[in-house]
């Protein structure tokens, strides 16, 4: 054995020579310090490299897309932010231009006003001395309201009003003023309440395809087991996983809590204090406000601009240390395009990460629609099998393996009232980061399933309500009707109206366009559409409109294709007189090297909401 190890040995020992002969002018002093900071900077390299590799992608190809002369004028800005003097002359021509902006902003929601509503005695900028009675205050309340409706009622509006039809709206209204009083944080006072709360999370656990604990182990009941001949069929093992959740306030607390509870469960068992989260850009903006709120680190992967979808290969590249959960959309806000969710959450499995599926937008929709293409219901005349329009909805929920928690609003698609939400996890510990409990405060035990103390309990009891009205028949006939609109758009504009294109392959109700026609601005068309008396949302990265169909939009699809094509041809023909609204705000941010100088702007046009 000697042997076998004297020629290593000996190798050893003469490199240990030579090494120490280059060492030797330096002092014990130096050696110590090269050691250290070498051995900083390899633990830096390996615990964030992938991030630093990642930022280097990113403004590689930021630089890629907005060209060398944007680049330069960008850091131009930067350098011109650090001096006084350039600084406070940035501030002064922001601060005009948001002066100037709010001014605008704030003329023309007054203008919007109902001539009653500037009579000194309907402005209120203190409470009022004495009482006004009921009658008088209805009267003027239900004149406002009817001038509301007819904004929205016309069935132009993108997304934002989301019923069933004015019955049901009738219906829920009566619900409401039944539980105006409740309040879920006193079970004890509104066992009804709990009991309608614990169900609304079942029934949505059931529809993403995950169990809770009173669901029998089997999928077929015992009676249903018996066949007519006497025999039994062989029991089918329920493989879904045991699911649990919370009802919300709306998506963007949904998609708070459930990240807060990666975040504190990395903290808690992993010691991980610099928390990531890796997700397309297309994912929702709350996510960003998860990261500014929760010191979160918000890690976006490009999507192809052609079919808006992620790149699988720049998301496992993504990963370090720090990744706490990968997220993916079904749909998407910006294109209506579902996130490969099996394959995002596969990744998320395999690196032991937790993956959020956010169906804030699809989560009452995409359901029906994939029921709907398996009863046949959304194939017409003309379709074929290779037709993208038929192309089957991929799994977004909790059959996809990975998939630990789902983000989904009622209060769209389930036509529930504004502030219907509900976030659902595969596990109870997950769920129990996202509580809060103080046992000293000197109040009592406390404990909060949600950001809220006190919420609502009528909008539970109406949500409740019309998911027990609608039920999935009901649910079906409506998303009948919203997807063969969104179809007919989709296709209306693919063949029939020249210089547009849809963006991606949206399945569900969004449909995103943009111009293929350098010199057609897809935002003065979109101003067109608005003197048309149409809605739309306006997007960038890619610069594009986008329509959400709703209930509202159904027979709309002919009236929609017609003005869109007038629209694109009136901007051919007269590009100047659509220059202003959203045509101008987009076209100031594309021209500007740093869209941060924006955020002022952004600030005051919020600012404007509560000015009485």
């Amino acid at each position: 054995m000697g042997a076998a190890f004297s020629t290593p040995s000996r190798f050893l020992n003469a490199n240990l020579a030579v090494i120490d002969e280059i060492l030797f002018p330096w002092s014990p002093t130096q050696l110590i310090t090269a050691t250290s900071v070498s051995t900083c900077l390899a633990l830096a390299t390996y615990n964030h490299g992938s991030s630093a590799v990642q930022s280097l992608r990113h403004w590689v190809k930021w630089s890629h897309r907005h060209g060398l002369r944007t680049t330069f004028q960008y850091y131009v800005i930067q350098v011109a932010k650090i001096l006084p003097w350039t600084r406070r002359k940035i501030d002064r021509d922001i601060q005009k231009q948001t002066d100037d902006m709010i001014f605008q902003v704030e003329t023309e929601w007054n203008d919007m006003l109902d001539p009653s509503a500037h009579l000194p005695e309907n402005k209120h900028h203190s409470l009022p001395l004495c009482k006004t009675s009921t009658s008088q205050l209805m009267s003027l309340l239900k004149k406002w309201s009817d001038f509301e409706a007819v904004r929205w009622n016309q069935g132009q509006a993108s997304g934002a009003v989301y019923h069933g039809g004015s019955q049901l709206l009738e219906f829920l209204s009566q619900v409401y003023g039944l539980f105006t009083v409740a309040n879920p944080l006193h079970p004890d006072l509104f066992p009804y309440v709990r009991k309608m709360e614990g169900e609304i999370v079942a029934m949505m656990i059931g529809l993403f395809h995950g169990k809770v604990k009173s669901d029998n182990s089997c999928k077929k009941d015992d009676d249903d087991r018996h066949n007519n001949d006497g025999t039994q069929d062989e029991m089918i093992e329920d493989t879904r996983p045991v699911c649990c959740g919370t009802l919300t306030s709306g998506g963007t607390e949904s998609i708070l809590l459930a990240c807060k509870s990666y975040r504190d469960r990395a903290r808690d068992l992993y010691g991980i204090t610099s928390p990531e989260i890796i997700a397309p850009t297309t994912i929702h903006a709350a996510f960003e406000k998860v990261a500014h709120y929760f010191g979160m680190k918000l890690i976006q992967i490009e999507i192809d601009e052609k079919t808006s979808e992620v790149n699988i290969d720049d998301v496992r590249r993504a990963i370090t240390r720090n990744t706490v959960l990968i997220a993916g959309s079904a749909p998407n806000f910006p294109h209506g395009v579902i996130d490969p969710i099996e394959k995002l959450a596969k990744i998320a499995f395999e690196n032991n990460i937790g993956f959020h599926s956010d169906c804030c937008l699809g989560g009452m929709i995409l359901p029906f629609v994939e029921k709907l293409q398996q009863l046949g219901r959304l194939r017409e005349k003309g379709d074929h099998q290779g037709d993208s329009l038929n192309a089957p909805v991929p799994i977004f929920d909790f059959r996809a393996q990975g998939v630990t928690s789902i983000s989904a609003d009622m209060h769209k698609y389930g036509y529930a009232p504004k502030g219907s939400s509900v976030v659902m996890y595969t596990s109870a510990e997950l769920l129990h980061y996202q509580y809060f409990v103080s046992l000293d405060w000197t109040g009592g035990i406390y404990a909060s399933p949600t950001l809220s103390g006190s919420r609502p309990g009528a909008i539970n009891a109406a949500t409740w309500a019309v998911m027990v009205h609608l039920g999935e028949e009901g649910y079906l006939e409506i998303t009948e009707g919203i997807i063969h609109t969104a179809r007919a758009i989709k296709r209306g504009i693919c063949h029939d109206i020249d210089g547009l294109e849809v963006v991606g392959n949206p399945l569900s109700s969004v449909v995103a366009f943009r111009s293929v026609v350098p010199s057609l601005n897809i935002y003065a068309v979109g101003q067109a559409m608005t003197q048309k008396g149409w809605n739309l949302n306006a997007l960038q990265y890619p610069s594009c409109l986008h329509i959400c169909c709703t209930h509202l939009h159904r027979e709309k699809a002919v009236t929609f294709l017609n003005d869109l094509r007038d629209a694109v041809n009136e901007v051919k023909s007269h590009p100047d007189k659509f220059s202003g609204g959203s045509a101008a705000m987009y076209g100031i941010a594309h021209s500007l090297p740093d869209v941060t100088l924006l955020e002022p702007l952004a600030r005051g046009f919020v600012d404007a909401f509560f000015t009485a």
